[in-house]
């Protein structure tokens, strides 16, 4: 079996800080990832940041048709040449961020270790190519993802968690210490599966509700009339919810949605 975290030790030495590199070493964990995402032979992949390609060789070993995205061009030099063998390998070297879709044929099951300066970046950019995407199966920082999975009502819940949950059903798959990295991480990690579900509004008006859903939580403290001023009309507040002191936190996705579509109607 090929170890390419090995062979990267041997020939680099140590990992880049300034692009987050922290490489996956428990490989129950990486079959646990697989599995998560249902990846069998035929699947249609794409891999951002894969890094030494510890995710990458399991998962071409399954069978899988593979496209990786990967920044830096070191590592995109050592993946083909270590992995050029297998023909449904596919390497692009870019910023996953700044990729044009046209390079996206059907749909792909998204997989990453995401690096955690750029990991909502990255799913902000998953949203553009949503009709690309099958699912999406990530790490994150822990923090962060609970950020995006908290309901209302919650210390974490922000506007994060209702732009994500207003694109996707979004499951936790497990969470991983950082002793399971190379080299160790300082936090803990948790990984999430994503499926695309059904959009509540057209692309002018989904700007829009993203826009005030944004503006909502400008300041968590406050209340929505006060993040509001000068965003909408705010009397129309307590003609929806029935009282004005409410707070965006207190809404859930669907109230949001149903509170922009009372907005709409409104004029």
């Amino acid at each position: 079996m090929l170890n390419l975290l090995e062979i990267y030790k041997q020939e680099f030495g140590k990992t880049k800080k300034s692009l987050g590199q922290h490489f996956l070493t428990n490989t129950h964990i990486m079959d646990k990832i697989i599995e998560s995402a249902n990846i069998v032979k035929g699947s249609k992949v794409l891999e951002i940041g894969p890094g030494c390609g510890v995710l990458t060789y399991r998962i071409l070993e399954k069978g899988a048709e593979l496209l990786a995205v990967e920044i830096d061009g070191e590592l995109v030099n050592f993946l083909k040449r270590y992995l050029h063998y297998y023909q449904s390998f596919n390497i692009v070297h870019s910023d996953f961020t700044k990729i044009d879709g046209s390079i996206l044929h059907g749909k792909y099951i998204f997989v990453g270790n995401l690096p955690y300066y750029i990991a909502v970046q990255i799913l902000e950019k998953c949203t553009e190519l949503i009709d690309h995407v099958e699912s999406l199966v990530f790490m994150f920082q822990r923090e962060v993802a609970e950020r995006i999975i908290s309901p209302s009502k919650t210390k974490s819940y922000s506007s994060l968690s209702v732009f994500c949950q207003y694109f996707f059903e979004i499951k936790r798959v497990m969470n991983i210490s950082g002793a399971n990295f190379y080299p160790n991480a300082k936090v803990e990690s948790t990984v999430l599966r994503f499926i695309p579900r059904k959009r509540e509004f057209s692309e002018n008006d989904e700007k829009a509700f993203l826009s005030l859903v944004k503006s909502s939580f400008l300041s968590k403290r406050k209340m929505l009339k006060n993040n509001l001023k000068g965003v909408i009309d705010i009397s129309l507040i307590p003609l929806f919810f029935k009282r004005d002191n409410v707070r965006a936190e207190e809404l859930s996705l669907v109230e949001f949605i149903e509170f922009f579509r009372f907005l709409r109607n409104v004029g």
